[in-house]
């Protein structure tokens, strides 16, 4: 994806290190040689985001061919917002996927809008997920903001991908609460269209009333984890900011890949 922060935590990248990295500090995980937009953790599984939209999808099915072809059970997922899927090379790559039924997954974060236009102005179709049928490919559409479809219908396409049955498109139906940059003023929205989605659709509010009706955890402890998570992300600030510039030898290391 174009801005992969949330990728990362959720696949395991370790939070120092990718706000380091995001400082674009020695410490970071790519040694503050990748940054914001091309971070990346391989011990992770974390391919890295790309600063071309849709320019992921085709490295995609690369891992996913390699582990097809290593037989390793890996499942390789490709995360493109409503606007880099009108790409070609995100077309190509679904294509290209199912002619060579790849275990692989082409998740469509669809938060209606790519930058300032809104999607009704620039997709044709009425679902994503009529695209996938036009390559033969099954394809869903999620609430993108209820964990809990998000996990059964990802899990479903990981069964099938290692199972040999080839690819999936996932489309996660979102909202956008921030502007695309920093001082957007989103005059391109209807007025009270935000606030009104941060009351429907926040998903860590939708997740935690979820868990605490179904008796999993208690108010106080929600809260406890709330607490804990603001500490250590700004812990991970603090360290960052303090962290060194990389040195100028940084230039001449990892020009090149040792296989």
């Amino acid at each position: 994806t174009h801005r992969g922060h949330g990728h990362c935590i959720a696949k395991g990248v370790e939070p120092h290190g990718m706000m380091a990295e995001i400082y674009g500090k020695q410490t970071g995980v790519c040694r503050g040689k990748g940054g914001s937009m091309h971070i990346a953790d391989l011990s992770k599984g974390m391919l890295g985001a790309n600063g071309i939209l849709g320019a992921g999808a085709p490295l995609v099915c690369g891992a996913a061919l390699a582990a097809k072809y290593r037989q390793n059970g890996g499942v390789a997922i490709s995360f493109v917002g409503d606007g880099a899927s009108n790409q070609g090379t995100f077309l190509e790559s679904l294509n290209l996927a199912t002619v060579w039924n790849l275990p692989a997954i082409f998740v469509v974060e669809n938060n209606g809008y790519a930058e300032s236009t809104s999607a009704d102005w620039a997709v044709s179709c009425d679902s994503y997920v009529d695209r996938a049928a036009g390559f033969g490919m099954p394809g869903l559409t999620v609430d993108g903001n209820d964990f809990f479809a998000v996990y059964e219908a990802a899990g479903e396409a990981i069964r099938r991908a290692r199972e040999g049955g080839g690819p999936t498109l996932l489309e996660c139906q979102t909202a956008r609460f921030f502007g695309h940059f920093e001082g957007d003023q989103q005059t391109y929205r209807a007025k009270g269209e935000v606030e009104q989605l941060r009351n429907e659709r926040d998903c860590i509010k939708i997740f935690s009333q979820k868990i605490h009706a179904a008796g999993v955890i208690s108010a106080d402890e929600l809260m406890a984890i709330d607490r804990e998570v603001v500490a250590l992300i700004d812990d991970a600030v603090n360290q960052a900011i303090a962290a060194p510039a990389p040195a100028e030898a940084e230039l001449f290391t990892d020009a090149y890949v040792s296989y």
